[in-house]
């Protein structure tokens, strides 16, 4: 009798679960990637927490936690992502290591898990997503799990993107016979511009749905990668609205085949004065984070800052050996014309217009005050995007 290890039979007893794999997989194996166990690994096991990034209800962190075996998503009337939405979700997924795990173009993979839906958890009219994949430097997701309101009815619902913001249904069941009870869901699919997507919702034994679209767009990023994430994130403008949560468990991932290689990438800049934004020990506070970039010097912008109080990036770390005026120059990939307010050591902000597109490195120069010694530079807009910083350079 031919023998497994553990991890090669949870893939097998999976895949015959959910039936088998695309035929032109045919020949490769299902590659256990990502098993962790909440107990041992914690919130580490995700590359990031959202975990009330704006502030909003401070009494109430954590939100994102393990409980027993279990992470735990909590959702309060009091949260806020913005004026109109909550999100407290985990993003992205890491080894035990500590290495965050890309999902790279043209890859196949699998992930499933169990999720507990309360029956606080309600579908809505508006949105209300617990599942999504993403890329980190497009705004529009890919895929999600949804609890729409379908023709009066409460529905958990699979569906896929477009990058026009069109969004269309993978598949549904109904969302009352499965909330209160621990359920299964697989989510495979292919991250490419040819890829496919498949649902499956299990009630222990039961297949409750399964369903498959192919040939659909699930890649929208030229350097960066896809991420799962999980958790709650709605719309407040939805009546009868309740304090909730979301519980998931046995969370598993499987890749087809061997590796995609990483998209080749400039090296950092290691010039006097250069500093780039990605640089391990700057900040990047509310929804600003490092992502690839492929004309970026070192190979990574920092994105998702400005439009409101919260979403910043703090260069820390910059060095001068006299107290005076300095020349600042911004490296950043600019979307028409866009503004950077930069606060030197909490001075005042200095503001720096800049014009350009998101296909090349802009630059603008301005003097700022800088101490002797260790100088930190704060990078926001209060009211708009800011450019994507690829790196600064002090003269």
């Amino acid at each position: 009798m031919k023998r497994y290890g553990m991890g090669a039979l949870a893939a097998l007893t999976l895949a015959a679960s959910v039936g088998a794999a695309p035929a032109t997989a045919l020949g490769q194996r299902w590659e256990p990637s990502w098993s962790p166990d909440p107990r041992i690994d914690g919130v580490g096991a995700f590359e990031a927490l959202e975990d009330d990034r704006r502030g909003s209800h401070p009494e109430g962190l954590p939100h994102v936690y393990v409980q027993g075996n279990a992470y735990r998503f909590d959702a309060h009337l009091e949260d806020r992502d913005g004026s109109d939405r909550m999100r407290n979700e985990s993003r992205g997924m890491r080894t035990r290591n500590g290495r965050k795990i890309e999902i790279r173009e043209d890859e196949t993979w699998r992930i499933s898990y169990q999720m507990y839906i309360p029956d606080t958890l309600h579908a809505t009219p508006s949105f209300t997503h617990i599942w999504q994949l993403k890329a980190p430097d497009v705004s529009t997701p890919l895929a999600q799990l949804s609890l729409p309101i379908v023709n009066g009815v409460p529905k958990i619902q699979a569906r896929y993107w477009e990058v026009d913001d069109s969004v269309h249904e993978v598949g549904a069941a109904d969302l009352a016979p499965i909330q209160n009870k621990w359920v299964t869901t697989t989510l495979e699919f292919k991250s490419g511009d040819d890829g496919y997507l498949r649902w499956v919702l299990q009630d222990g034994k039961r297949t409750l749905a399964d369903k498959r679209v192919d040939h659909i767009d699930l890649w929208f990023s030229d350097e960066g990668y896809n991420r799962p994430k999980w958790g709650v994130y709605r719309s407040i403008r939805s009546a009868g609205l309740e304090e909730t949560y979301l519980l998931v468990r046995d969370l598993k991932a499987w890749r087809l085949g061997p590796r995609n290689p990483v998209p080749s990438t400039p090296p950092p800049d290691r010039g006097p004065g250069a500093y780039e934004a990605e640089r391990v020990g700057n900040v990047f506070e509310g929804a600003a984070e490092p992502a690839r970039c492929g004309v970026c010097s070192g190979g990574h912008k920092v994105l998702l800052t400005g439009g409101n109080i919260y979403d910043y990036t703090v260069i820390r770390g910059v060095l001068s050996e006299t107290t005076g005026a300095r020349e600042l120059t911004v490296h950043a990939l600019v979307d028409g014309a866009q503004t950077f307010f930069v606060s030197v050591n909490g001075a005042d902000a200095i503001q720096v217009p800049m014009s350009g597109n998101k296909e090349a490195v802009s630059t603008a120069t301005v003097q700022v005050p800088l101490v002797a010694g260790v100088n930190t530079l704060r990078f926001y807009n209060l009211s708009a995007r800011t450019p994507e910083l690829d790196k600064i350079v002090i003269r």
